[in-house]
Parts: structure tokens; sequence; C-alpha cells
């Protein structure tokens, strides 16, 4: 029983430490196997985190591109033309289009319509006016002025005594016609020159008493504006005149006929539509003879002119 009892308690003792051993030694294990459980497990998540991490961002670099940078690049223009190459230039046109008269109004390339007709979208070509400040139409001209000249008297017969003075006189012209084209103008004039001297050169001698002589002029005059729409004209004119010559305290007075001339030039500025005042310089000449009693008188007639007129035009 000693033994028993010797060898009963030790061997519950040694059961008993045996047994409290145990479930430290059994706990001891499960920990290390879970311990080894959990590093196993984070192992392989951090293995997997490192493999997606990349295969994420390949994913994200080879994504497909924006709509805009996946549409197709346009295809290059076909012309025909190969690139670097010109055409070569047509042929000349052999045909030479008729030329237009200077007057003919203008007209859009390639259309035979004026502007202003039916199927033309070009505007017609306004009307210009007429008289309004332009030389044409109806031409009157009233002028009075100053004339410095001379005139001589002669004959064939050498019982009677030529004589010729120079003296200072007046003027006074009446011109009437029309404008064929604008700035030309054209009619009938009628002119008059008078001049009048105390002396007289007789056979080259001076002698002293009143003479007078005159002259007039019904002839065809031309009248040049070289501008329409401006003053500045020149001309002149050519017909029959008419010359008188008588000395005071004479009986003798001479009147002939024969032909005159004159040219002129001046400038008219415009006062209304159709009327114009100015000053014209003139040039003027006569030369008449007459038949008396057998005996055949030749007058000479000359005068520079300076005239304010007006004009109607």
């Amino acid at each position: 029983m000693g033994f028993l009892c010797a060898g009963g308690p030790m061997l519950q003792c040694g059961s008993e430490h045996s047994s409290a051993r145990r479930p430290a030694s059994i706990g001891a294990v499960v920990g290390h196997r879970q311990g080894k459980r959990v590093m196993r497990l984070g192992f392989c998540l951090a293995t997997a985190i490192s493999y997606a991490v990349p295969a994420v961002a390949r994913a994200a670099e080879t994504s497909p591109a924006s709509p805009e940078s996946a549409l197709p690049a346009p295809p290059p223009p076909t012309s025909g033309v190969p690139t670097g190459a010109l055409p070569p230039p047509p042929p000349p046109s052999s045909s030479v289009p008729a030329a237009q008269p200077a007057n003919a109004p203008a007209t859009r390339a390639g259309s035979s319509v004026p502007p202003g007709a039916p199927g033309s979208d070009l505007p017609a070509i306004p009307a210009r006016l007429r008289g309004v400040q332009v030389h044409d139409g109806f031409y009157l001209r009233l002028g009075l002025g100053l004339a410095l000249g001379g005139a001589s008297v002669s004959s064939d017969s050498s019982s009677i005594g030529d004589y010729s003075f120079w003296a200072g006189g007046g003027a006074f012209d009446v011109w009437l016609g029309g404008t064929p084209i604008p700035g030309l103008a054209m009619g009938a004039t009628l002119s008059a020159l008078g001049l009048a001297s105390s002396q007289r050169s007789v056979d080259g001698h001076r002698v002293s008493g009143d003479v007078a002589a005159s002259s007039g002029l019904l002839g065809y005059f031309v009248d040049v504006f070289p501008d329409p729409q401006r003053g500045l004209h020149f001309g002149g004119a050519l017909g029959l005149a008419s010359g008188a010559a008588k000395v005071q305290d004479s009986t003798r007075e001479f009147n002939g006929g024969g032909f005159g001339l004159q040219a002129f030039g001046g400038y008219d500025f415009w006062v209304g539509p159709q009327w114009s005042l100015g000053g014209m310089l003139r040039f003027m000449g006569s030369v008449t003879r007459e038949d008396d009693a057998g005996v055949a008188y030749r007058a000479s007639l000359g005068a520079a002119t300076l005239s304010f007129t007006a004009l109607y035009h």
C-alpha cells in the first residue's frame, strides 16, 4: 500500500504534472501553427498585390484611345494631278473677241447684257444731267467790252490822199448757236467794233481832226470747251464784214464790204445751272473795199478787245 501509496502519489503527481503541461504544449503548437498560417496568408496577399498593381497600370496604359483620336486620318485629296507637278497651260485661243465701241456701256465679263437691261444684275448707269453746269445744248453769248486798234483807208488814185489812225473804242457781240457734242458749240455771230480818234496821219503827216471807223462781222463761230463742266474756252469766227470810215468836216465817207475774222479765248464762271459770267480776249480784223466814181477804196481795220460776257449754255 505503501508502494501503492508511494507509487500512487507519484503516479498521480506525474499524471498531474503531465496533465498540467499538456494544455500548455497543445496551445503552443496550435498558436505556432496559426502564426505560420497568418504569415503565409500575408505573404500571399503581398504577392498578389505586387502582381496586381503593375497589371492595373499596364491596363490603364493600353486602354482604348479617345473617340477623336480613334477616328481614322482623312484621306489625301484626290485632285488627279500628281504632287509637285502642274497641269500644262491651255493652248492659246485663236479667236479674238470683237472690240466694243468706246461709248458702249460697260458689261460684266462673260455677259452680253448691258447694265440695267432685263436679265442683268447690274444697276442701270445713271443718265447724265443735261444743261446743269455742263456746256451743252442751247448757246447764247452776250458781250460788251473795250477795244484798242487802228484803221487805214487808201485808194488807187494819186489825187486822193490815204490816211490812217490808232484809237480806242468799244466792242459788242451777240452769238447764237447750239452744241452738237458736249464741249463743242457753234453757230452764228454778230460782232461790231468802233474806233475814234482826234488825229490822223495823211500821207505820213499828222493832221488834227476827228476821225472814226467801224466794222461789223456776220459769220460762223466755233467755241471749244476742253472740259464741258468748266469755263475755259477758245475758238474763232469767219464771215462777211462791213467797214465804214468818216473824217469830220469832209464830204467823203467810206462804206465797203469784204471779209472778217476773229480769234478769241476766255473763261466763264458758273453762276447758275445754265448761266455763267466771264471775260474774253479777242483779236479781230476786217478788209473791205468800195468802188466810187471809178476809184477803188480799201479799208483795213484790226483791234484787240477785252469783253465782259454773259453766257447761257
